[in-house]
């Protein structure tokens, strides 16, 4: 059970690596990979000898006799091999309880890009200053953006588009929270904007996918003329990967920026609970939703609130927009209809606005309609009450 006194916090840091230091990433990248297509292809073949599956502590077992009388498997670190056999159990976990989770793929070069060790207290800081030590790797300098604070957990290599990259995952203090403001909002996405608060603003959608697709375009069309297995292909690869790596980063900066801003204005924030995953099935917004980024949205402002002390809400999307937020009146609303003028109480507002604002509420009008009174009385009670 975690501690709710501590959180954990991951610091990502730029390599300024070498040849040898590479040179032993690529090695130890490799050995987690074989040690993990080894355990995915042993699990395989005894469940359909025998009918059972293997679990962790038995392949860690078969490593422990494999690194005796094998001295390639024995050359790695055991945590990196071990940590790989954990993410192979963790994948089998997800596919066994998690709905939609496909089953555990053997991986390819270009399919396996992190290797990572937990990271024991007796060691020390493997960052000193700005060289950083990697057991059974090497040493290496890193653009040290920021300080690292707490007690190192574990310590991940992951190989990018553009270099490599060292995760320190370390274990802090949970920060005192912020000053209570007693504001709430209601936060309704969309594609148009991205999204519009119970207050009445719209944040823009900054469509960064759509403002990258002509140069994505060109660098799709200059790889597929490549030759398969080629140099010139794998330049050309890597040019691609680099303008997505551009275009998700954009995105989360963009993110992080926006989940601030919030956790900083209000106490409780509510959201809509949405199936992403249903939503993108919809072949002409399946772009769109993808480049707004809703889920990654939702968890960077979850673990920003949760960090600050806030309240962080996921809510039943359903008749959002469809029920006014004035009189709780619901009417069928067409999504073409970007205006809410309620039938009941001739309220007119802007659709999202009108959604954020049952978000916000939870639901709950500001007024009870009655079924005995008309709009017309449901307006004079409004203009009695000052509403």
């Amino acid at each position: 059970m975690a501690d709710p006194n501590f959180i954990t916090k991951t610091f990502e840091y730029r390599l300024r690596t070498n040849k040898k230091f590479v040179a032993g990433c690529e090695q130890a990248l490799d050995s987690a990979r074989f040690v993990y297509n080894c355990a995915l292809e042993h699990r395989i073949s005894t469940y359909k000898q025998t009918g059972k599956g293997v679990n962790f502590y038995e392949q860690s077992r078969q490593l422990t006799e494999a690194r005796r009388e094998i001295p390639e498997v024995k050359a790695c670190l055991r945590t990196i091999q071990s940590d790989a056999l954990q993410r192979l159990d963790l994948a089998f976990q997800a596919f066994f309880k998690r709905p939609g989770a496909g089953f555990p793929r053997f991986k390819g070069q270009e399919r396996y890009h992190t290797f990572s060790q937990k990271y024991e207290a007796v060691r020390g800081c493997p960052l000193k200053g700005d060289k950083l030590t990697v057991p059974g790797v090497g040493t290496c300098r890193v653009r040290l953006s920021r300080p690292v604070e707490g007690t190192i957990k574990q310590l991940r290599m992951t190989r990018r588009a553009d270099g490599w990259y060292a995760l320190l995952v370390c274990r802090i203090d949970k920060p005192a929270p912020l000053p209570p403001t007693g504001r709430t909002v209601g936060v309704d996405v969309g594609v148009k904007s991205f999204a519009t608060l119970s207050t009445g603003e719209a944040i823009p959608n900054p469509r960064h996918l759509a403002t990258a697709e002509k140069k994505l375009a060109r660098d799709q069309r200059s790889l597929s003329r490549k030759k398969k297995g080629g140099a010139n292909r794998k330049k050309a690869r890597r040019q691609v990967a680099l303008a997505h790596l551009k275009v998700g980063r954009a995105r989360k900066d963009f993110h992080h920026k926006e989940a601030t801003k919030l956790v900083a204005r209000f106490d409780r924030i509510s959201v809509e609970d949405l199936n992403v995953k249903g939503l993108v099935r919809n072949r002409h917004l399946a772009k769109a939703i993808s480049d707004v980024g809703w889920s990654q949205f939702f968890t960077i402002t979850q673990s920003k609130a949760e960090s600050a002390g806030r309240v962080f809400e996921r809510r039943d999307p359903r008749f959002t927009s469809q029920t006014c937020s004035e009189c709780g009146h619901r009417q069928k609303m067409p999504l073409a209809i970007r205006t809410f003028i309620c039938e009941a109480c001739e309220f007119v507002c802007d659709r999202d606005h009108n959604a954020a604002k049952n978000l916000d509420r939870g639901g709950q009008p500001r007024i009870k309609r009655s079924r005995s009174c008309d709009g017309a009385t449901q307006k004079r009670e409004r203009t009695r009450c000052g509403k």
